[in-house]
This record gives C-alpha cells, structure tokens and sequence, in this order.
C-alpha cells in the first residue's frame, strides 16, 4: 500500500486494474463501453463486471465485513474511495487505451444488474465526471423539461 493512501482506496484500484488488465488481454479486438460493480456491504465483497454480466475481477474489503452496524456513512464511504482509485487511474491513463470507447461509464448496480448510480465517467477524450456532475445534470435537465411542459400538465 502506498504511504498515506487508504487501504480500502488501494483494494478499489487494485480490483479495477485486476479488471482492466483481463480485458486488454482478452483476445477478439472488443471495446468497452461500461465496467459494473456491485458492492455486498454486509460480506465486504466488491465485484467487477464487464458486458453481458462477466465476472472481471472480485475482492473482499474486510473492514466492511467485520463492521456490525452497516450505516449510510459506510456506504457513502464506498462510493468515495471507489471514485478516487478511478480518478487515479484516469491520472496514469489506464482509460487512454483504444479498448475504452467514449463515453465510458463505471455503474453502480444491484445484483439483478440494474443501474443504481453512475460511479465515474469519461466523456470524449478529456471530459471527467464522477457521479455529481451526472447528479447535477440531471436535476437541470428535469427543472428544463419542467419549464417547457410546464403548461401541459
């Protein structure tokens, strides 16, 4: 572990590099749109997945495991350090190789595969979000839509 990082900030780039390096090594040319995560907060289980539900990479944050109460705070917690290891891949260019299409997306989802939240995204070449600007987005966009229709309803 790196001086200073957190260690649960260390097992999210590791099981995000775990992921990325299958997939540049998976032979048949595919690209990449969206990687998949799902959080089991109660056995500390942090899984990678990538298109058509294929496990990539999975690892356990025991921490969370040995936690008794399970709070929002943890959660929160999660989602923060999950944010931070991908903006430091994106900061040593991990996302720069041909396989990542634009935009490029890190979901959140349950274990039926539905989209909870969008962790991370890279727009075009240079554009990054990390799930409060897509939060912001979207609010303007239903205040917008609110505005216009305003005299349908």
């Amino acid at each position: 572990m790196e001086k200073g990082k957190p260690k649960v900030q260390s097992i999210f780039e590791s099981v995000f590099s775990g992921a990325i390096d299958k997939l540049m090594k998976a032979d048949g040319g595919q690209l990449i749109d969206a990687l998949f995560v799902q959080l089991d907060m109660a056995t500390g289980e942090v899984l990678v997945y990538g298109s058509h539900e294929i496990l990539l990479e999975k690892n356990i944050i025991f921490e969370w495991a040995e936690q008794s109460e399970k709070s929002g705070r943890l959660y929160r917690q999660a989602l923060h350090f999950m944010r931070v290891a991908l903006s430091a891949l994106k900061t040593r260019k991990v996302f720069d190789n041909h396989i990542f299409m634009r935009p490029f997306r890190v979901f959140l989802v349950d274990d039926v595969f539905n989209e909870i939240e969008t962790v991370f995204a890279l727009e075009g070449s240079d554009g990054l979000s990390e799930g409060k600007l897509m939060k912001n987005l979207d609010q303007e966009l239903q205040n917008f839509y609110q505005k216009i229709f305003a005299n349908l309803e």
